[in-house]
């Protein structure tokens, strides 16, 4: 009885984990942003909302218009690679107009405007 009883709850298990799909694992999947990557990193914003993205930060003078991210089959992701050399870089994301630290970078500075500025290190990768 005891085995019927376990292959039952697995089954339920199974089940219910199917039943739970797609959504649950885009809640599950947590993107890292930024992604570094060789020569920079790879910017990521999720809002399916969303009508205009940009990444601004101390490596493009703050300005807000000029590096927009792109949503390539506007399921709300937006994504921009950009090149950077090995430093420590503080950036935010401009969305609709609004300035906002970056959701899933838990590292972060006070931006001198009772905020705070994300911020992103990139490795010298060839003093190993």
């Amino acid at each position: 009885m005891f085995k019927t009883g376990a292959a039952v709850l697995l089954a339920a298990v199974v089940a219910g984990g199917m039943a739970c799909g797609r959504g649950e694992r885009q809640t599950l999947q947590r993107e890292v942003s930024p992604e570094i990557v060789e020569g920079g990193a790879v910017f990521r914003y999720v809002d399916a909302d969303a009508k205009k993205v940009f990444l601004v930060g101390d490596f493009n003078n703050w300005t807000p218009n000029t590096d927009p991210m792109k949503d390539l089959n506007g399921d709300g992701h937006w994504s921009l690679f950009y090149p950077l050399r090995p430093g420590t870089y503080q950036y935010k994301f401009v969305v609709d107009g609004r300035w906002i630290p970056d959701p899933r970078n838990p590292d972060s500075k006070p931006d001198g405007f009772d905020s705070i500025n994300s911020v992103v290190k990139i490795p010298d990768v060839g003093s190993g």
